[in-house]
């Protein structure tokens, strides 16, 4: 059996990322330097599971994301 068969695979670029959270590109890109968002770097490219970057988003907004600092 196939891991995808069983879980949905949903990878976006960085700038359809943006606008499907309806965030600035500079703010992900932050996050993303602090490693406080998934991304999966494809030859080069970076790539996202927007659920995954959801989950961490919520719980950034729980503790609070730093990202001014």
């Amino acid at each position: 059996m196939s891991i995808m068969n069983d879980t949905k695979y949903n990878y976006m670029s960085l700038e359809s990322l943006a606008i499907e959270l309806s965030l600035p590109k500079t703010y992900l890109r932050q996050l993303i330097e602090k490693r406080a968002i998934p991304a999966l770097d494809v030859n080069g490219r970076l790539r996202f599971n927007p659920a995954a970057v959801q989950r961490a988003l919520d719980n950034l907004a729980k503790q609070g994301d730093g990202a001014d600092e």
